[in-house]
Formats: structure tokens, C-alpha cells, sequence
């Protein structure tokens, strides 16, 4: 049975840019935008699912524009942990506490 994954409702949209992404292991991509700094390495290593918007802060486009392995390279290379990976259950896959 296929659980479906939503977005949590308590988060404000203009702090966390966060989307859904169909099937496999990371079923939410988060973006911390008030951790955010701007250095661009998520956008180098997954473009199609991460941008810069005109505040020079990261955020989610595509979540299915890429393979898994992409997405957490794209994550685990940011240098401020900003972008949490997420399982159908919720429970944080990146970073690991």
C-alpha cells in the first residue's frame, strides 16, 4: 500500500520552499530559506530542482527533474545544511541528526 505523502500545513511558505516528489526513498525536498546564504552549490549539482530566486535564496522547482543520488549530493553540498530530505513517514533522511 502507497502512503500518501502531504506537505506539512504549520510551515510559512515564505521560510521553507518545499515540494513533494513522486516515489523512492526522499518523498519531501525542504529548503530553509532563513538559512539559506546563497552560495549556489544545490543549483550547480541538481538545477532542475533547485534555483535562486532574485534574493539570491534557494528554493524548490522540480523535485522530479532528477535522480535520488543528484538530490542528495545537492544537499549534502550545502555548506549551511539548509535543504532536509525527507521519507514517506517524515522522518529526516539529511541531514542525519
Amino acid at each position: 500500500m502507497t502512503k500518501i505523502v502531504s506537505l506539512p500545513a504549520n510551515v510559512p511558505e515564505n521560510i521553507i520552499s518545499q515540494k513533494i516528489r513522486a516515489g523512492g526513498q526522499i518523498c519531501r525536498i525542504a529548503v530553509d530559506r532563513s538559512k539559506c546564504i546563497g552560495a549556489g552549490p544545490c543549483v550547480a549539482a541538481a538545477p532542475g530542482v533547485f534555483q535562486l530566486d532574485e534574493e539570491n535564496l534557494a528554493y524548490v522547482v522540480d523535485p522530479n527533474s532528477t535522480d535520488e543520488d543528484t538530490i542528495r549530493l545537492a544537499a549534502e553540498s550545502c555548506p549551511v545544511l539548509a535543504i532536509s530530505l525527507y521519507d514517506e513517514n517524515d522522518k529526516t533522511i539529511f541531514p542525519e541528526d
